[in-house]
């Protein structure tokens, strides 16, 4: 796989060019996310600037990814991890598509969360986009980066307050428009909502 990986090409942080064996599936603050084509694998290769957060994640998901909550970590070289695929959607699309997130669900990654600090570990950045449904309905927690960090995030506290508060009412909608939700994500950021 490294040999493929050396053929994705960054201009500063910003992708330039990648291999055709690779197909692009997203990016965040750190890395770009590819699927590595007729294989059930992904491949998050690290900008320049952020190499060392591979080495970190890289342990994180040697310690957890033989939990069923966890994506598996097939390899870890320089700058990149190569991981399980994951088939589904993320539980921001699920709000976006208005597939129902049940209490189950929510159960599902509490125990994830507890498992991770069973080993030590600080569970951080776990939000809606980190969070797959899988297509058989289980749950899987992805991008596992910050879980050394030792600084306490709220942001599963406060999405699951927010779930208990208002999601689970009856009459409060299940299905939101992705510009809705990301006025939200702001409001929250800026600590302009009561939760």
């Amino acid at each position: 796989m490294k040999a493929f990986v050396e053929q994705v090409i960054f201009h500063n942080d910003s992708l330039a060019s990648y291999p055709d064996r690779f197909e692009w599936i997203g990016q965040g603050r750190s890395a770009v996310v590819f699927k590595c084509k007729e294989t059930n694998r992904v491949v998050k290769v690290f900008y320049p600037s952020c190499q060392a957060i591979a080495e970190v994640e890289a342990d994180v998901y040697q310690r957890i990814s033989k939990h069923d909550l966890f994506p598996e970590v097939y390899e870890a070289g320089e700058g990149y991890l190569v991981i399980e695929y994951v088939t589904g959607r993320t539980l921001y699309d699920c709000l976006v598509e208005g597939i129902p997130i049940t209490e189950d669900m929510i159960h599902e990654v509490d125990r994830a969360l507890q498992f991770v600090r069973s080993l030590g570990l600080n569970p951080s950045d776990t939000h809606l986009k980190n969070i797959m449904l899988t297509e058989d309905g289980r749950i899987k927690v992805i991008d596992v980066a910050r879980f050394t960090q030792e600084e306490e995030c709220p942001q599963w506290e406060d999405l699951k307050k927010a779930y208990y508060m208002y999601y689970q009412r009856r009459y409060f909608p299940k299905k939101y428009p992705r510009l809705f939700i990301e006025c939200v994500i702001q409001l929250y950021r800026k600590r302009l909502l009561p939760i």
